[in-house]
């Protein structure tokens, strides 16, 4: 079936199977359509995820998607969301998992490190769900503060879930779909996952640790304003003790020497089972207990609609309460819980609401040298081509946010100004396969662009737009606000609005024309089978020349049929 659209969606109402009522949508992401529906029989809610149609036409991602469905109904851990049934509906494949609702760990920390025992009760959870995982023969592959969901149960206290194994692989299983590649989040791969070498427990293990690092700090032991960089951190440079991260906290050295072997360079000097590094953190174990909380008023059974959770996380604090701790003198204080206030879709692809891209490359080689760019002439639509050099290196695909984008791992590889500004959502920033010396945007020093940054570098989209409309409203003749516009829209699959805002950045500075970021997205648009006329109009007559080299790439080597096929297309009309 064609793509359906949030406005008008005829799978909601429908029964899938004779056996599952689809109530309402949830999410979309990059791969799929995520769906709130019951259980007929039993009227249990649940999610169900759709393969989007135009992923479900490509048989590498089908092959991605029963993986995914395979592994996660082997899971039956508590600390674990599984797969309840899967199959394929009228050519759709989809998935039925729990529905569950909570905050992720990246909510969490957006009010600053975890007190040391919960930090350390949480990252036990997750550990005994890895052990349950690891002992089905899965790696998770992407365990990060957005895949990890906080719940509360009456009378057990918070309990953790690990989200999306959208990303796990089947050891000793060949898929043929893997192999080769290097499949995660930047922030928090392990060297030789960004080698694309084989993976294991250790693997996800350090994962763990930089998770375990971030609860504790609020920082993540590596930070580096481009993609490239960013990797070749976690390959080469020794990780930061936590005292460096947070002097002031008091850790003790054995808690930093778990947290450092957890972060290891070579996976046979890390802890090779989660059994042996839960024994680890048990011997740093703080001198407080939780007991289970006092019986708070029942959850509703009908979950709070995503739009309403939305307001509640834009327009006030969620509520506290206090945890009852038994605690010894000396020990800490309670430890505060937040109640549940934001509803989490269970295995969703990328969304729009999460702040780090996972991201699917060619395993990394070394860098080609530096090649040399003749200095771009005053563009045309689609007139007088040149051919153009372009940077060595790897490419990849970014799933970033809702959408698709390339961007290079190389030593030529440079970030854009806006990708430490804002201009870019998610760990990943957007380099692209961009020729070396290509043009960026700067940012523009305007009252109230800080603020922007910083709401786009939190993945609060819909604020950041609301701010920029404002800016765009004080400062009609910038070219940075609508540009940073269009990066906000694109990242939420507004095609329209996204070319809207970009075409309003040329008029106001033709030279946008050349950024790769502006240029990228429009050609990850021709994903769209029902915006990519649009995207195709908006490269031939506003972008001409400039968008030659990145729509060579695309027809060459875009992991999207369609993608592939469109931007062909557009080179055959030069």
């Amino acid at each position: 079936m064609s793509e359906p659209t949030a406005v008008s969606d005829p799978r909601i109402g429908s029964v899938l199977q004779e056996r599952y009522r689809i109530i309402e949508r949830l999410a979309a992401g990059g791969m799929g359509i995520v769906y709130r529906g019951e259980r007929l029989e039993v009227g249990k809610a649940v999610a169900i995820k759709f393969l989007h149609a135009w992923a479900a036409r490509d048989e590498d991602f089908r092959k991605r998607f029963q993986v995914e469905a395979r592994a996660m109904s082997r899971l039956t851990h508590p600390c674990c969301v599984s797969v309840i049934d899967f199959g394929v509906d009228q050519d759709s494949p989809y998935m039925v998992m729990d529905f569950v609702t909570g905050e992720t760990l990246r909510g969490l920390l957006r009010e600053g490190p975890l007190p040391l025992a919960r930090a350390l009760a949480t990252v036990r959870q997750v550990l005994a769900g890895l052990a349950h995982a690891h002992g089905q023969g899965i790696i998770h592959r992407d365990i990060k503060p957005e895949n990890i969901i906080v719940t509360h149960a009456v009378g057990l206290g918070e309990q953790v879930r690990i989200l999306d194994f959208g990303l796990a692989k089947l050891r000793d299983e060949v898929t043929g779909i893997t192999s080769g590649m290097m499949l995660g989040t930047p922030a928090y791969m392990a060297p030789e996952q960004i080698h694309g070498e084989p993976v294991g427990p250790p693997t996800d293990l350090y994962a763990t640790g930089v998770l375990l690092f971030e609860l504790l700090t609020a920082k993540k032991p590596f930070s580096a304003p481009g993609t490239a960089e960013l990797l070749r951190m976690h390959r080469e440079v020794t990780p930061p003790l936590l005292r460096e991260a947070a002097p002031e906290a008091g850790f003790s050295a054995g808690l930093e020497a778990v947290v450092a072997k957890a972060l290891a360079k070579a996976p046979g000097e890390r802890f090779q089972s989660s059994a042996e590094f839960l024994a680890a953190l048990e011997t740093e174990r703080p001198a407080v207990f939780l007991s289970a909380p006092e019986p708070a008023s029942p959850v509703a059974s009908t979950p709070a609609r995503p739009e309403e959770a939305a307001q509640v996380t834009e327009s006030a604090p969620a509520p506290t309460r206090e945890l009852r701790v038994r605690t010894p003198v000396g020990a800490q204080a309670p430890v505060p819980a937040r109640e549940a206030s934001v509803e989490a879709v269970v295995a969703a692809v990328p969304d729009s609401s999460r702040s780090d891209s996972t991201v699917r490359v060619p395993a990394a080689r070394p860098p080609a040298p530096e090649a040399k760019v003749r200095a771009t002439p005053a563009p045309s639509p689609f007139a007088s081509f040149r051919s153009r050099a372009v940077s060595g290196g790897a490419g990849g695909l970014v799933l970033l946010g809702a959408g698709l984008v390339w961007w290079a791992v190389s030593s030529t590889a440079r970030p854009s100004p806006s990708a430490s500004k804002g201009g870019e959502a998610g760990e990943g920033a957007r380099t692209g396969s961009a020729p070396a010396g290509a043009w960026r945007a700067v940012p523009e020093q305007l009252p109230g662009i800080d603020e922007v940054h910083r709401l786009i570098e939190a993945q609060r989209r819909d604020a950041a737009l609301a701010a920029l409309k404002k800016l765009a409203a004080k400062h009609p003749a910038s070219a940075y606000v609508r540009y940073l516009e269009g990066n906000v829209d694109f990242d939420n699959l507004r095609w329209v609005d996204g070319v809207a805002a970009y075409r309003a950045a040329l008029r106001n500075d033709a030279a946008y024309r050349n950024e790769p970021t502006l240029i990228q997205n429009a050609i990850r648009c021709l994903v769209s089978d029902r915006f990519h006329g649009l995207c195709e109009d908006f490269i031939r007559k506003d972008l001409g020349e400039a968008a030659v080299p990145y729509l060579e790439d695309a027809a060459r080597s875009d992991p999207m049929a369609n993608v592939r096929t469109r931007a062909s297309g557009l080179l055959r009309q030069r």
